[in-house]
């Protein structure tokens, strides 16, 4: 009973000092840490840090418009009968886009030539008295005063010819507003009525612009403003397609917005189909230059908000932080943490 009793024990001791052994890794092979060796860094390509003077761009918000634009609007009351384009169609100039009622123009412009016929026959026969009346005075046939009432009637029925004619004139002129025609080619921007509708002179029925005559403008402040001229090369990047385009200084409004101290500024740009009337842009105008330190995109890798670039010294790399300044085009500039000199490397892993 007593070897049974110390038995326990001493096996449940045993066991957990084998267990203990195990965990420490006593039953595994071990390879000893001189063995192992760290894999070389791989440096796909290599960067100086140096100063550089580069321009100095502002970026000016700016809008994209069209420089030939129109509202078109009925110049009578008529109800529309129908408009021949919606928006986004392609049109070109002197093409048909809204027909209006024109029953009653018709008939007004039937009863002007009526009047206009009435009119010169009158006339025709007031002139016949008056030659017939002017022969018999010759001959003292006929008194002074009967002379007179045809002279009268022949200028009276010649009067209202003329008024005829232009009352003719009026109703050509009405009936051919019944037809509205696009002043020049472009696109169709917005359709304000429908057929049914009652159209009035002034009121708003399609709008136009040629895409062929896009500007960008933006409001300059007073002291770059009066840097520029016209002709001037400028950028402008449209950011919601992520294009920059060349431009050219077209136009300076010559009178500064007395609130916000500007000029408005006008640059006309190459014809691009997907640019539109009302797209946001900027205009980057050269602002004089500064020196600056700055390197390529790719060799700067961004963690959260964390920016850290691998720097090569003597055949080893290290991790730099750095802070970042402004970025143009595929170089960005470094504020802070890199001196001129430094190499910098892309690193395989």
């Amino acid at each position: 009973m007593s070897i049974k009793k110390w038995a326990i024990p001493l096996f449940t001791v045993a066991g957990l000092l084998v267990v203990v052994a195990w965990m420490a890794g006593v039953f595994t092979s071990q390879v000893s840490p001189e063995l192992l060796t760290r894999p070389a860094e791989k440096v796909l390509n290599s960067y100086t840090v140096k100063y550089i003077t580069k321009p100095i761009l502002e970026s000016i918000p700016a809008g994209i418009k069209a420089r030939e634009a129109t509202l078109l609007s009925s110049q009578i009351l008529a109800r529309i009968e129908k408009i021949h384009v919606r928006a986004g169609e392609n049109v070109v100039k002197g093409q048909l886009l809204v027909t209006l009622e024109s029953e009653g123009l018709k008939a007004q412009l039937a009863q002007a030539m009526a009047m206009v016929d009435a009119s010169q026959a009158l006339l025709t026969e007031a002139k016949t008295s008056f030659e017939r009346a002017q022969t018999l005075k010759e001959k003292g046939l006929v008194s002074q005063s009967e002379l007179d009432n045809a002279v009268t009637y022949f200028r009276r029925y010649g009067s209202e010819l003329v008024a005829a004619k232009q009352r003719k004139q009026a109703a050509q002129t009405a009936l051919e507003y019944s037809k509205i025609t696009s002043p020049f080619s472009g696109v169709v921007v917005e359709r304000s009525a429908e057929p049914g509708n009652m159209a009035s002179p002034g009121q708003l029925l399609l709008s136009l612009y040629d895409p062929l005559t896009l500007q960008i403008e933006a409001d300059v402040r007073e002291s770059l403003a009066i840097q520029l001229h016209i002709g001037r090369k400028i950028t402008v990047k449209v950011d919601s397609l992520g294009k920059e385009i060349n431009g050219t200084i077209v136009e300076i409004v010559p009178a500064a917005d007395p609130n916000a101290r500007s000029f408005l500024v006008k640059a006309g740009i190459e014809f691009d189909p997907v640019l539109r009337p009302g797209m946001f842009a900027r205009m980057l105008i050269e602002d004089g230059t500064k020196t600056v330190l700055s390197v390529p995109v790719d060799y700067v890798k961004s963690f959260g908000q964390l920016d850290m670039v691998w720097l090569l010294k003597e055949g080893n790399l290290s991790r730099r932080f750095v802070r970042l300044g402004k970025s143009q085009l595929d170089q960005v500039e470094i504020v802070t943490g890199l001196n001129s000199g430094d190499t910098l490397a892309l690193s395989a892993n």
